[in-house]
């Protein structure tokens, strides 16, 4: 009797993981996304000045995550343009470690990125949503 159902019981199992994976919700962070304020990271980094203290809704793929306080997250960028990254102050949001190589969205203010020689950008947003699949 156990050779059958061990087979079951592990397809079962395979079944319910699959479903779950499937049904995963996107994570969200503060307030709604604004889909209408989208604009491509490669226009803002060819003129950040554009944009600079307004509110713009970017798309990226996240590259890294803050380790210490998930206080950030860096967007993939070319080797041609600078940094990017979604900064908020500790503890505001809490960006989990398992969103690298995931895409998200993220709505809020431009601004420079403090202390360094290096010109980099950084979003201060209100609002993100990182997919769940990928």
């Amino acid at each position: 009797m156990n050779w059958f159902i061990t087979p079951i019981t592990a397809a079962s199992f395979a079944l319910a993981c699959a479903q779950s994976v499937m049904a995963a919700e996107p994570v969200q962070f503060g307030g709604e996304v604004q889909q209408e304020k989208l604009v491509a990271l490669s226009s803002i980094l060819a003129a950040p000045e554009h944009y600079l203290d307004q509110e713009v809704t970017v798309q990226g793929t996240i590259a890294a995550v803050c380790e210490k306080m998930h206080c950030w997250m860096r967007f993939e960028t070319t080797e041609q343009q600078p940094s990017f990254r979604i900064k908020v102050r500790d503890g505001d949001m809490v960006f989990p470690l398992s969103a690298k190589g995931k895409t998200a969205y993220a709505t809020g203010t431009l601004q420079p990125w403090p202390g360094s020689d290096e010109v980099r950008y950084q979003l201060v947003p209100t609002a993100v949503v990182i997919d769940a699949g990928e």
